[in-house]
């Protein structure tokens, strides 16, 4: 199984790489906050997650609690369809902020 890591690409990019499942998010969970500093906007780009269930929007609900306390603007791009499909059933889609 792989391993979880979110990668820097930028000051205002963000890439997560792995599984996010359940016994995984908590490794990536404060690697975001411990990277924002005075930025205005982020992007986080989900296109090198290989596997996700329902941890993954819990985590992406905290990292909103987060950025939105930051007053910094968060997109989501490349979500993959499993976490749409939790968020779709769960009624959170439209307060997503996808690209």
């Amino acid at each position: 199984m792989s391993e979880l890591e979110l990668t820097k690409i930028s000051d205002t990019e963000f890439r997560i790489k792995g599984v996010l499942m359940m016994h995984t998010v908590m490794s990536i969970l404060k690697d975001l906050s411990n990277n924002l500093k005075s930025q205005s906007e982020i992007r986080i780009d989900f296109s090198g997650v290989e596997n996700s269930d329902s941890a993954a929007v819990a985590l992406i609900i905290s990292w909103l609690s987060t950025v939105k306390q930051m007053k910094i603007k968060i997109h989501l791009v490349n979500l993959p369809q499993q976490i749409l499909d939790i968020a779709k059933a769960s009624d959170l889609l439209e307060i997503l902020p996808i690209d």
